[in-house]
């Protein structure tokens, strides 16, 4: 259901109208200018974890966070991001049975920053207010838990990708509210214990082959962006 509703946001988002502004008298213009060049905005939302092999990984929560955007030129910007969502991971121990195997759940806080370039899909100019975007970029996300448990495993720290989708309504003003999709990925590495029959001959956690999955990881927010200067 989440991937479906992804490709039906971004088909809406690509279908915006790019007729020629040829025609139009200036007052009835359709289309505005985006003069301002950097900003900064504050985002909150829905974060879903992706369903891993084990079941050890984060589970699913809200998520907030800020992001400061430059334009490089044209409808080309620098994004630098951080977020941040409270969260838990079961725990598991492979040498017991598989009814007893979940001992215990883990609290922890999600930390991820990245850095990236968006797009605006209508150039330097809204349509009818509204600015499609479509970014990605790179960066580090951690649980800044550093002993593996019981099981051996530890989500620690990882290399992050992401990309996203979203609409800016431009209000002509400083203040301007968005909404945005974005896909967090990384990898899991889980331990060799995983693969591992238990003593009392229940199965292992894990068929072999299944030791690093990528995972993918959707948010759903919204936000609002202060302009900083033209």
């Amino acid at each position: 259901m989440t991937r479906l509703c992804a490709a039906m946001f971004a088909v809406m988002l690509v279908a915006a109208p790019v007729a020629a502004q040829v025609g139009y008298i200036p007052a009835q213009s359709p289309y505005l200018d985006l003069p301002w060049k950097q900003s900064f905005s504050t985002f909150i939302g829905g974060f879903d974890t992706g369903r891993d092999p084990a079941g050890v990984g984060p589970r699913p929560g809200w998520l907030a966070g800020v992001r400061y955007d430059v334009r490089l030129g044209g409808p080309v910007s620098l994004v630098a991001r951080i977020s941040t969502a409270p969260t838990s991971r079961r725990v598991l121990d492979p040498t017991k049975a598989i009814a007893a195997r979940h001992v215990s759940d883990q609290s922890g806080e999600l930390l991820a920053a990245d850095l990236g370039l968006a797009i605006n899909l209508t150039g330097q100019k809204s349509y009818h207010r509204i600015v499609p975007v479509l970014s990605g970029g790179v960066g580090l996300v951690s649980d800044f838990h550093g002993t593996p448990d019981v099981g051996a495993y530890r989500f620690g720290t990882k290399m992050l990708l992401t990309w996203g989708l979203g609409v800016r309504y431009h209000t002509q003003g400083r203040w301007e509210p968005r909404i945005d999709f974005t896909n967090y990925v990384w990898q899991l590495q889980y331990p060799a214990s995983y693969e591992a029959v238990a003593a009392d001959g229940s199965k292992a956690i894990l068929s072999t082959g299944k030791k690093s999955p990528w995972m993918g990881n959707h948010l759903w927010s919204v936000g609002m962006t202060y302009q900083l200067s033209r």
